[in-house]
């Protein structure tokens, strides 16, 4: 009987030998348009040069927008910090208080400061497939839907962005292949033009002229 019971044995430990070898070089479940668009971005903006012939530029953005927020962090204090349990007349003496602040922090700030020369034809290199085709199409009609009116949007650094002025919601397919920002920092097209708007003072950072074609 134990000698009989031998080659069943073997066979089942053969069988989940064989089992477990397929598993493990069983392909990867597919990703859906969703996640492989995000894998694809994050690929785009990495600052790993080892996967991102950009990766220096991506890395000196980085640097750059984060030194930013650390200055807005420094400066919104006192008079000028924001809080949210308070009346709205309060919020936009507190916002103009920090815009006031960061105006003069940066009074020397211009174009180029943040999207520098390096940086403005990889922002359009990573844009402009996304505005094309039936993607390209719907993004355009998102960002028309609650574009700001004409000629009220002012393309000046330090310059408030209006109040009375919608701020044009990013298409996800545009997000996904631009770099992560830190608060309160966020991208906005305007026409054909992107711009760096801190959303908690609604001063407009940086920008980069004609970075779409609409």
């Amino acid at each position: 009987m134990k000698a009989s019971g031998i080659p069943f044995l073997f066979i089942a430990l053969l069988a989940v030998a064989c089992d477990r070898t397929s598993t493990e070089h069983a392909s990867p479940a597919a990703q859906t348009p969703a996640e492989a668009a995000q894998k694809a971005g994050e690929v785009k903006t990495s600052t790993d040069p080892a996967v991102n012939p950009h990766a220096a530029v991506m890395a000196d953005f980085k640097a750059r927008v984060e030194k930013y927020a650390e200055l807005h962090k420094d400066l919104a204090k006192g008079s000028a910090r924001q809080k949210e349990d308070t009346s709205a007349e309060r919020i936009n003496t507190q916002k103009d208080a920090l815009a006031a602040k960061i105006q003069a922090a940066r009074a020397g700030a211009k174009q180029g400061d943040i999207f520098t020369a390096e940086m403005r034809p990889v922002f359009r290199r990573l844009l402009a497939p996304e505005m094309k085709g039936a993607d390209g199409r719907d993004a355009k009609a998102i960002m028309k839907d609650d574009a700001p009116a004409p000629g009220t949007v002012a393309f000046k650094v330090n310059a408030k962005y209006p109040e009375n002025q919608p701020r044009p919601t990013m298409p996800a397919n545009l997000l996904l292949n631009l770099p992560t920002l830190p608060e309160p920092l966020e991208y906005r097209v305007v026409g054909q033009h992107l711009l760096l708007l801190d959303t908690a003072s609604a001063l407009i950072v940086d920008y980069i002229l004609n970075v779409i074609k609409t």
